[in-house]
């Protein structure tokens, strides 16, 4: 579909698990060129150092999440040009550790409300790091703890919820009940925005984005996923998202 109302002011977001990319390596330095082509209000990284982005204002996720800890490593942070207020990073005592971050900051639609996550991966714990859980126990337990983040703050309105939720939607490998319970998490008020096949990466992804109704994705599309010489950046594809306010006529272009 074409786009319309394109001198309406945007939020241009950039989400994308870069697998623990250093920024000075080869990959790290690919992907960070690919941000900054796109001039984004905001980026979300997951499976990320703290000095990725070295420019701007950041919030992250708790260093520890129960994996041995590693100096810079944060499952989840939120980057803008704007300072943050109001930042989380417990949320509920439900989630596994280190792997929520939420705060508020000034953007070019005014203040929203960013709310950043990695869903723990199925083995999460299974046959490495405490060896102490089942297949999707942890991924379980974000997600009711998620669920109890979203029910009890007022999220109805300018808010956006992005990360690594490690699910397709719709459905591709979960378990039924997983998927029930990704479903289930997400309140209706919350708007997704990167449901089915992505333009430029012709699959589907388990990185996502929902905002709320006041707000509208007006472009969704896959970053380059190879640097000049075909090698993969990541193990995940990354995602430029733009966020428009929902009265502006525009229509979702992807």
């Amino acid at each position: 579909m074409q786009e319309q109302g394109r001198g309406a002011p945007s939020v241009r977001i950039v989400l994308w698990n870069i697998a623990w990319r250093r920024r000075p390596s080869p990959a790290g330095r690919v992907i960070a060129d690919i941000i900054e082509q796109h001039h984004p209000d905001i980026v979300c990284l997951t499976e990320a150092h703290s000095d990725f982005l070295p420019d701007g204002h950041l919030i992250h996720a708790r260093a520890d999440y129960g994996y041995p800890l590693k100096e810079g490593r944060r499952k989840v942070l939120l980057w803008n040009r704007q300072p943050w207020t109001g930042s989380d990073d417990l949320g509920d005592e439900r989630l596994p550790p280190g792997r929520f971050v939420a705060g508020t900051t000034e953007t070019p639609l005014g203040s929203l409300r960013l709310i950043g996550v990695c869903v723990p991966w199925s083995a999460a714990h299974v046959a490495t790091g405490r060896k102490d859980r089942r297949p999707w126990e942890d991924h379980l337990a974000y997600l009711d703890g998620l669920s109890g983040i979203l029910a009890r703050h007022d999220y109805a309105g300018r808010t956006i919820v992005l990360g690594d939720v490690n699910q397709f939607i719709p459905r591709k490998q979960a378990p039924l009940c997983v998927f029930h319970a990704l479903m289930d998490a997400i309140p209706p008020f919350l708007r997704l925005a990167t449901e089915g096949t992505i333009p430029k990466l012709g699959q589907p992804s388990v990185d996502h984005l929902w905002h709320t109704a006041d707000l509208r994705a007006v472009r969704v599309r896959a970053l380059p996923g190879h640097d000049p010489d075909g090698r993969p950046l990541s193990d995940h594809v990354g995602l430029f998202i733009e966020i428009r306010r929902a009265h502006d006529g525009c229509t979702a272009a992807r």
